[in-house]
């Protein structure tokens, strides 16, 4: 991926179908099931809700604290006709999105409603990747830019103490290397407020600034796989995410263009 195209193509590579739970690898509940056993066995298993079963096919979903409150599984569940239901093949950016103001999301296949989403899901590996490659993406073409206007020495000025040696001794062996290449997020984005080019209101507006702020302040949790980005309470970051990604990466992709005309 280069920093002219990373971006353009995630929202098709990543797929709710690889964040969902298959329902016939569930721990589900019966719709005639006592509540209070149902929320015994919900909560040994830690579990926050379930699907919903009659007859071997799902009928809704039920949260584990709403089965304090009624006497069976079906007199609080939510039925399956006011559920949201998604295709499996839907992008992980319209599930994040849904997200925000759902907790349970059944995905729909070839084979009927097969699988479900919840918001512990966001810390899976195909979620995060995708958050990890496009907040990438953003440190790519902030490079990019850095590089081709600010001196290497002031970036070098920036690099950290642990990456110094580093840098050095590539320098040293006379490998093709760039100061830029040793910076954090931080960094970047403090050395291209520096450039002329975040100065120029046709360029990069109030709105640009705040967007990459936003990412910037985001990016420790998502590139922390030991991070969970669901018990954070992040889940709105990372639902806007792809949108502050687009806004930010266009902008400093016409930014890179006139780069490239006056080289």
């Amino acid at each position: 991926m280069t920093p002219s195209t990373i971006g353009e193509d995630l929202a098709d590579f990543f797929r709710a179908s690889q964040v969902s739970t298959a329902i016939i690898s569930a721990a589900t509940v019966d719709l005639a099931e006592r509540a209070e056993l149902a929320q015994q066995r919900l909560d040994q298993a830690r579990f926050d809700q379930a699907p919903v079963i009659h007859k071997g096919r799902p009928v809704g979903w039920v949260a584990t604290r709403a089965l304090t409150q009624g006497s069976s599984v079906q007199a609080v569940m939510t039925a399956l006709e006011d559920c949201t239901l998604v295709s499996a093949e839907a992008s992980i950016a319209a599930i994040l999105q849904l997200l925000l103001d759902e907790q349970f999301i059944f995905t729909v296949s070839k084979e009927g409603v097969s699988g479900f989403i919840v918001h512990s899901d966001i810390d899976r590996h195909a979620v995060r990747s995708y958050l990890y490659l496009l907040v990438s993406g953003i440190e790519m073409l902030l490079a990019e830019i850095v590089k081709s206007a600010t001196p290497e020495e002031q970036i070098a000025s920036r690099i950290r103490a642990g990456l110094q040696d580093a840098y050095s001794q590539a320098c040293a062996e006379n490998r093709e290397t760039s100061a830029a290449e040793y910076l954090y997020i931080g960094e970047l984005v403090d050395l291209f407020n520096q450039t002329s080019y975040a100065g120029d209101a046709d360029l990069w507006d109030a709105e640009s600034r705040h967007l990459l702020i936003q990412i910037k302040n985001f990016r420790n949790t998502v590139m922390h796989p030991a991070r969970s980005i669901a018990a954070a309470h992040n889940i709105e970051a990372a639902a806007h995410l792809p949108g502050w990604a687009s806004v930010v990466s266009d902008r400093l992709r016409r930014i890179i263009m006139l780069l490239d005309r006056s080289s």
